[in-house]
């Protein structure tokens, strides 16, 4: 049975198509593209949670990164697809509640999350660190990009703005944090132009 959480993301891919969500990028996020280009991330097999239309997976595909692409909802996956085959690339597109990731304990090295933990209420965020935990290898990394508190929150049903300590409890538990800062975006609208930007490393086993 389909929860609150998930009727709410698919209903939305309903509504306009996915390229015209505020949320589509045609270019990788910058603070990303900076992540790689200096060696911060981890090399080998990465999921994008939340990868939408496929913006990240492009970039991460081309850098050597073997991809896999995660999302609620088929309607963006399916947009997705067709942007990678014209680029000449082959990345499995998986549709699948990053809560309950379909991937065997301690397979991945890296997993992105541009603007999908964001998204999930409070009392299911536990649900997430857990199956991300499950999944990265211990020294894996969880890198991400979530709106910050310092803005204004829509009435309901999120996305959420969220404050620092808001990942620590959620995290703490499994994860620690390498690195902790910010991006501006100056040219979005009011109500998300300022981001955390996070790198948390999987915690090793038992």
């Amino acid at each position: 049975m389909k929860d609150e959480h998930t009727q709410r993301w698919q209903q939305r891919y309903r509504e306009a198509r996915p390229d015209e969500m505020p949320w589509h990028r045609e270019e990788a996020a910058e603070s990303l593209v900076e992540a790689v280009r200096r060696g911060l991330l981890p090399k080998g097999i990465a999921v994008d949670v939340g990868c939408g239309t496929g913006t990240d997976l492009l970039f991460l595909a081309r850098q050597g990164y073997r991809v896999v692409g995660v999302d609620i909802a088929v309607e963006p996956l399916r947009f997705a697809r067709e942007r990678l085959r014209q680029a000449g690339l082959e990345v499995p597109l998986i549709q699948a509640d990053v809560r309950f990731l379909p991937f065997r304990d301690a397979s991945i090295d890296l997993i992105c999350d541009s603007g999908c933990f964001h998204c999930f209420a409070p009392e299911i965020r536990p649900m997430y660190a857990r199956s991300v935990a499950r999944v990265l290898k211990p020294g894996g990394v969880l890198f991400m990009r979530e709106f910050h508190h310092d803005q204004q929150e829509p009435p309901s049903g999120g996305p959420y703005r969220l404050r620092l300590e808001e990942f620590i409890e959620v995290f703490r538990s499994c994860f620690r944090f390498i690195s902790v800062g910010e991006t501006y975006y100056p040219d979005l609208p009011a109500d998300r132009r300022r981001l955390h930007v996070l790198r948390l490393q999987r915690k090793a086993l038992g």
